[in-house]
């Protein structure tokens, strides 16, 4: 049988241990929300012998301290996605300038056949916009994997779904995906529609 010991038994306890048995903290509780900081002001101020005798700590200061590191971390987040933006616009020049490289006689008989230069870089344009179209929904797909798993894992603890993906995310991240994709075919279009038909047919 397990021993039950009440309040009285663990104080007396703890007073032969020398052990501290005052209060510590006062709980308060404010009816209007709007006088939190007021009272919390307040209790700060009370003075003991000339020393402050009280430290407040509301629900408001704590929210406080989270948002403060949730912005940090949105801070550090929006750096690493801005480094990723970078680095994919940079991919889709160097994989638009491959496939104009791979494709030059092809490009030769699109001439040949009576495209025009402006039809040739709307081409190239088109297929980079499909390729940041793809990868935009890509990126949502898992970007909404990863955010379920975060919100299951923190939910047990602040019982808030942390990380939440609007209706205006998810158009933000469409809209600067194609421009990006557009931006990164504007130069391989460009060469692409320079070249020369004949000097495109007779390249090994």
């Amino acid at each position: 049988m397990p021993a039950i010991t009440n309040y009285h038994t663990m104080r007396e306890l703890i007073e032969k241990n020398n052990g501290v048995t005052k209060a510590n903290f006062v709980s308060v509780n404010v009816s209007d929300p709007t006088y939190v900081k007021g009272v919390a002001k307040t209790i700060q101020g009370l003075k003991d012998n000339g020393k402050y005798t009280y430290g407040a700590i509301t629900v408001g200061d704590i929210l406080d301290t989270v948002n403060q590191y949730v912005q940090i971390a949105s801070i550090v987040l929006s750096a690493i996605a801005g480094i990723s933006l970078v680095v994919s616009a940079l991919m889709i020049i160097v994989t638009m300038y491959m496939s104009v490289s791979e494709r030059t006689k092809e490009i030769g008989i699109l001439r040949a056949l009576g495209q025009r230069k402006k039809d040739i870089r709307r081409l190239f344009t088109a297929e980079s916009i499909l390729i940041g179209l793809f990868s935009a929904a890509l990126a949502l797909i898992f970007a909404y994997g990863f955010s379920a798993l975060l919100n299951h894992l923190l939910y047990n603890i602040v019982k808030f779904n942390m990380v939440q993906i609007t209706a205006a995310n998810i158009i933000s991240t469409v809209i600067i995906a194609l421009v990006i994709s557009f931006i990164a075919a504007l130069l391989p279009a460009r060469r692409a529609s320079r070249l020369n038909p004949i000097d495109a047919l007779s390249a090994d």
